[in-house]
This record gives structure tokens, C-alpha cells and sequence, in this order.
């Protein structure tokens, strides 16, 4: 080796510093990459947080609203039931002194139980809303809030008043019966008696008719579609059956006021208002009949 060797660099030293100087260059590109996807990862991050806070803070806030609605109406129904208690108490007191009669009992004790279920649906309904944050659906389809079924619980309470309300109307035109067959009441009282009695009946038929199709779309995942055809349509033939008995009572006591107009009884306008109200009772029946053939 001499002193010019000694000075140049030999192929193999400049190969050597070539790849030493490509793999710098790729360690320091691969680096700056990795610091920039560290920056993007970074401000996705913040992003998405920031993004989720607000939609947290819309349902926290929908949450409190709706909790707040729901308990007022809770307030509201308490209060109704109190009500209802002391015009219960009122009612019994006045039946064993004879001042009333046993319907108006059986009308008011119908009036306590469907304040109690209104108080009870009210209690549902906050329970609903801390569950879901949402508001509470009474609809055919929906979803189970874990294991519970509110809407059946919910159901279950109009039975249970349809119930009642129909033992009371029953009652009622009892009574009818029993003062028309001593003079003591009138033939028009009967038949407004019995017309409440066919209004209850359809009313205990439609609750029934929901609580059959709730079962049935939680066991057998019914399309919404379905379900709510086939309530309205047990919703109108009911609705039929009561039009009919309208008619029919409409009719009675348009017979009842020309009796009682021909022995002057009754005057003209009490039989216009007969006639008025036949006509409309039989307009309402055929409505439904043409929604029937639909």
C-alpha cells in the first residue's frame, strides 16, 4: 500500500457508504412518516372525542327533559287519585245511608281503579324514560327494554279499567231495569244505560285485541304492517256493533218521544232532536260499513 492508496477510497469503501448513506436517508423518511400518521391518529382521536361529548350531553339533556315531563305528569296523576279516593269514600257513605244508589258506587269505584292504572301508567313511563332515554312507545312492535315489556305492562292497565268500567255500566243498566219496572225511573235512562254498556264492551274488546297482538309480535316477530291492520280492522267491526246498537236505541227512543208527544207529553223539539240524532247514529253505522268492505 502506498501514500495515493491511502488517499481514494477503494470500490468496496464506497459501496459500504453508499448503502450506509440510502439506509440513513430511509430511516429518517420512515421516521418523519411515522411522526406525521402519529399526528393524524392524534387529531382523530380528539376528533371523535370531541364529537362524542356533545351527542352525550343531547341525550343526557333529552333524558332530564323528557324525566322531567313524565314526573310532572306522575304529580298530576297523584293527585287525580286522591281525588278519586274522596269521591270514593263520598260515595260509600252516601249508599249506606240510602242517598245513592248501588250504580253510582260501582260508577265511582270504575273512576278509582282507572285513576290508579293512570297513576301506574305514569310510574311506567319514568321508569321507561331512565331506562331508554327516550320517549315510551306503546306501539305493537316495540322493542323489549331488556327483559321488560312495558307496553304489555301498559295493556295489562287498560284491561284492567275496560274491566271495571264495563261491571260499572252493567250495573247501571241493571238498576234501569230494576227502576223503570217500579215507576220509579224512565224508559230514555234505560236506554242511554244500555248504550254505555255496548260502548264499554267494545272498548274491553279493542284492549283485549292489543293484548293478543302484543304476544303475538313478541313471540313471533309480526310485521308492524300486520299488526296494525288487523287492529284497525277489529277496531271497526266493534265500532260496527256499537253503531249498531245506536241505531237500534236511537230508533226506541225516536218511537218513545212521538208516544210521548201524542199525549203532549213531549214537544216538537224534542222530536226533532230525536229524529236528528237517528239520522246521524245510522250515518255513522253506514261510515264504518263502507271502512269494513275497504
Amino acid at each position: 500500500m502506498t501514500m495515493d492508496t491511502l488517499h481514494h477510497a477503494t470500490p468496496e469503501f464506497r459501496e459500504y457508504l453508499e448503502g450506509e448513506v440510502v439506509r440513513g436517508f430511509r430511516r429518517e423518511r420512515t421516521a418523519q412518516q411515522l411522526r406525521r400518521l402519529a399526528v393524524v391518529v392524534a387529531s382523530l382521536a380528539v376528533g371523535a372525542t370531541a364529537g362524542l361529548a356533545p351527542a352525550q350531553i343531547r341525550q343526557g339533556a333529552q333524558r332530564d327533559s323528557l324525566l322531567q315531563s313524565a314526573k310532572a305528569d306522575m304529580a298530576l296523576a297523584a293527585t287525580r287519585l286522591e281525588l278519586a279516593r274522596a269521591q270514593h269514600a263520598d260515595a260509600s257513605n252516601k249508599v249506606k245511608v240510602g242517598l245513592l244508589g248501588t250504580s253510582s258506587l260501582s260508577g265511582a269505584e270504575a273512576e278509582l281503579r282507572t285513576m290508579e292504572a293512570a297513576a301506574m301508567r305514569a310510574r311506567l313511563n319514568v321508569q321507561e324514560i331512565e331506562a331508554t332515554a327516550i320517549p315510551p312507545r306503546d306501539d305493537m312492535n316495540a322493542p323489549l327494554v331488556g327483559a321488560r315489556d312495558f307496553v304489555s305492562e301498559r295493556i295489562q292497565l287498560d284491561l284492567a279499567v275496560a274491566q271495571g268500567r264495563l261491571t260499572a255500566t252493567e250495573e247501571a243498566l241493571a238498576e234501569a231495569d230494576r227502576r223503570l219496572r217500579v215507576g220509579a225511573g224512565s224508559e230514555l235512562a234505560r236506554l242511554d244505560a244500555e248504550l254505555d254498556v255496548a260502548r264499554e264492551r267494545a272498548a274491553l274488546g279493542v284492549a283485549a285485541e292489543r293484548w293478543k297482538l302484543r304476544k303475538e309480535s313478541v313471540e313471533r316477530e309480526t310485521p308492524a304492517e300486520q299488526l296494525a291492520s288487523r287492529l284497525q280492522h277489529q277496531q271497526l267491526r266493534l265500532d260496527a256493533m256499537v253503531g249498531e246498537t245506536a241505531v237500534r236505541v236511537a230508533r226506541q227512543r225516536l218511537e218513545l218521544i212521538l208516544k210521548q208527544r201524542a199525549v203532549g207529553v213531549a214537544g216538537e223539539v224534542e222530536e226533532l232532536k230525536a229524529r236528528l240524532q237517528l239520522k246521524e247514529r245510522e250515518l255513522e253505522l253506514a261510515s264504518i260499513a263502507r271502512r269494513l268492505k275497504q
